[in-house]
């Protein structure tokens, strides 16, 4: 009886030590939930709430979420260095308004005593995580890009050189850039829905890059003056002025590479009406006469004397069949149809610029490039007359209209030569070369004299004329189908 009156003692002995146990433990898991706080433990996206009443952890919770809209975004445009800032709120970052703070509260606070115990008993194995729910407002975030890349859009431009005071500048050049807008868009819906959390969001903008053909870098090595010439054509016709100035204008602004050739007759165009030329004075047949573009050889003979200063590779230049006045002999440049052209090839490694001017009857060139030449290396040019042509004769032409007696020179005569034109090469103001640059021939001609339908000729001047006449009349039909060169 004892023995069992012990071992009962002993078990409620036990039971009561274990009612204690779990009372006290009871009473530590209520004392967890703090009454009016939140469990230990509790956290939302890692932000500990635990042992917060409701309204601080509210405040907490709020606070991080207005933390994380504001969380700074950088998009970048390229790889121009072009970028601008912005936060993941502006680019349609959403949290959805559910009451996390008060689930977490919750917890051990609602049901039976036993319910609670269970709950409190579970927490306390593992904190109590909460994520956020967030979204992303695509069409915020495509009127954000849309307004961006009206910013960042950028259409491409090529430097150009121009005349600024007398010197040749290069303008700035840009880079185009254009946002595909469509594509950006994409990639940052992909990007912010995984990574919102990172404290700070580099994202790369699609875009498409065009560079410019011609930067301002390359164009600063050209700006150097290799040489430059100016003849006077103030005393020409109205006509004759405009079809030099139209020439000019046509060459004026022409960049040639590195080995590309520039060809005058292409450059210039045809010479009609329809082209902006009009007739002036030209050279044909030994004749000066009227004709579409005349004037026009003032401009290749200009640049070619240009050239020859910028010493530029000459392919091709011929003289004119009878010496021209705004030139020494052998500086002259005749262009006739496609038989006769001045050609000259960018022989350096930079950029070749021609600037041309027709203006208060002054043509001037100017050629801009690189010049790598030595500072005291000079070059001259002097022409030499080998030979001299004296013309013979008269050419008389009868005019049925005109009075016996009456007697007109029509044009005067031009003396013809064989000449040479020598460039000379000076080394710090001592001569130390001389270089045939070209050969020339020049026809002479005789006076040209309109007379009277009576008007008396000498036997023998008639048979010089008659010889003269039927000369012409040989090389006439070979002329008249050739261009004209303009004097």
């Amino acid at each position: 009886m004892k023995k069992r009156e012990k071992k009962l003692c002993i078990i409620l002995s036990g039971m009561v030590v274990a009612a204690i146990i779990v009372a006290v433990l009871f009473i530590v898991m209520l004392k967890k939930t703090g009454g009016n706080t939140i469990i230990q433990g509790a956290n939302i996206n890692g932000v500990d709430i635990g042992g917060l009443t409701k309204v601080k952890a509210q405040k907490k919770i709020d606070k991080y979420i207005e933390e994380l809209k504001n969380r700074q975004v950088i998009i970048k445009y390229g790889n121009a260095g072009k970028e601008s800032k912005t936060t993941i709120d502006k680019l349609g970052f959403e949290v959805e308004d559910k009451d996390y703070v008060d689930k977490a509260y919750q917890i051990g606070k609602k049901g039976s005593i036993f319910k609670k115990f269970k709950e409190i008993v579970s927490c306390s194995k593992k904190d109590v995580t909460y994520k956020l729910k967030t979204n992303l407002n695509e069409d915020k975030l495509r009127k954000f890009i849309k307004l961006k890349s009206k910013i960042h859009n950028k259409k491409m431009k090529n430097s150009r050189l121009k005349m600024v005071k007398g010197k040749l500048k290069a303008t700035k050049d840009c880079t185009g850039l254009k946002v595909n807008v469509d594509a950006t868009v994409d990639r940052f819906s992909e990007k912010l829905n995984s990574d919102f959390n990172d404290k700070k969001l580099v994202l790369d903008a699609v875009v498409s890059i065009k560079k410019p053909k011609y930067t301002r870098k390359m164009y600063s090595k050209c700006t150097d003056l290799l040489g430059e010439y100016s003849t006077d054509y103030s005393s020409s016709t109205a006509d004759r002025c405009s079809n030099v100035q139209t020439a000019a204008e046509r060459i004026n602004g022409t960049i040639l590479k590195p080995g590309q050739t520039f060809s005058t007759v292409k450059v210039i165009k045809e010479r009609t009406v329809e082209n902006g030329y009009k007739a002036a004075p030209e050279y044909a047949g030994g004749k000066v006469v009227s004709g579409v573009g005349g004037g026009v050889c003032q401009v290749s003979t200009t640049l070619y004397n240009a050239v020859i200063n910028a010493e530029l590779e000459v392919v091709e230049r011929s003289p004119h069949s009878m010496v021209v006045h705004y030139v020494n002999v052998s500086r002259d440049a005749a262009i006739s149809g496609n038989y006769k052209d001045l050609k000259f090839k960018n022989n350096t490694k930079s950029l070749i610029y021609i600037a041309a001017s027709a203006k208060g009857g002054v043509l001037s060139f100017k050629i801009f490039g690189e010049d790598t030449r030595e500072k005291d290396r000079k070059i001259t040019f002097e022409s030499e007359i080998v030979e001299e042509k004296q013309p013979e004769g008269e050419v008389i032409t009868v005019d049925a209209t005109k009075p016996s007696g009456y007697r007109e020179v029509t044009q005067s005569a031009h003396t013809g030569y064989n000449a040479k034109l020598w460039k000379i090469i000076y080394i710090k103001g001592v001569k130390k070369k001389r270089v045939l640059v070209n050969t020339s021939s020049y026809n002479a001609e005789p006076p040209h004299v309109t007379v009277g339908k009576q008007q008396e000729v000498k036997k023998e001047e008639n048979t010089k004329i008659d010889k003269k006449q039927s000369e012409q009349k040989k090389t006439e039909t070979k002329k008249n189908t050739e261009k004209k060169e303009e004097d």
